[in-house]
């Protein structure tokens, strides 16, 4: 939830306090951790106002829901909307998957889910440094088995708390989707994906 409001705050305050009146930019000035200490009454308050000013600009509320980017660094920390915005808190297998579909935005057939252990394994490692290998390899042997349900929970797992982090209407953009014979992939634009 922390997420949640640290990033629309973010993001309603840039909306609000922008240089001129009829143009959204990013405001010269930082607010300053302001927003930090913020109770949830203002931080309400703060959306009332951010929602007059969109409708005074001839914008809707849907404007709010527009998918941000996300800016990963070489240990897969994964940051929204910049390279210092609201980290993104996943479990470290769950976060595993997502960064892999991240990687392979064409999609990946679950049937062939097995050519990719080297690369779990490595992206796995780097997330969770103090796994002893032996544990990497059984962690990502059980997500490529064929026979084994833990790739399944793990998306599932991963689409239900993206729909609990993300505001309302983007986390579609974000959850692995597909059907049974084809790619499942992540539908987000990887251009809006920034590996450093």
């Amino acid at each position: 939830m922390m997420i949640l409001v640290s990033f629309e705050a973010q993001l309603m305050w840039r909306l609000l306090y922008c240089g001129e009146p009829g143009r959204l930019e990013e405001p010269a000035v930082d607010y300053g951790g302001l927003l930090d200490g913020m109770e949830a009454a203002e931080l309400m308050m703060l959306m009332v106002k951010v929602q007059e000013r969109l409708k005074d600009l001839g914008m809707g509320v849907e404007s709010l829901t527009e998918p941000v980017e996300l800016f990963i660094d070489k240990n897969y920390s994964i940051r929204m909307g910049g390279p210092d915005g609201p980290m993104l808190q996943l479990r470290p297998l769950v976060k595993t998957l997502f960064i892999l579909f991240l990687k392979h935005p064409e999609g990946i057939l679950l049937k062939q889910r097995d050519s990719y252990r080297s690369e779990l394994e490595e992206i796995y490692s780097t997330i969770n440094p103090n796994t002893f290998r032996e544990d990497v390899k059984a962690r990502v042997a059980r997500l490529v088995d064929l026979q084994d349900n833990s790739f399944s929970e793990k998306a599932s797992v991963l689409n239900a708390r993206l729909e609990e982090l993300l505001p309302e209407g983007i986390a579609g953009d974000y959850q692995i989707h597909g059907y049974n014979g084809c790619p499942r992939k992540i539908r987000l634009n990887p251009l809006l994906v920034h590996w450093k």
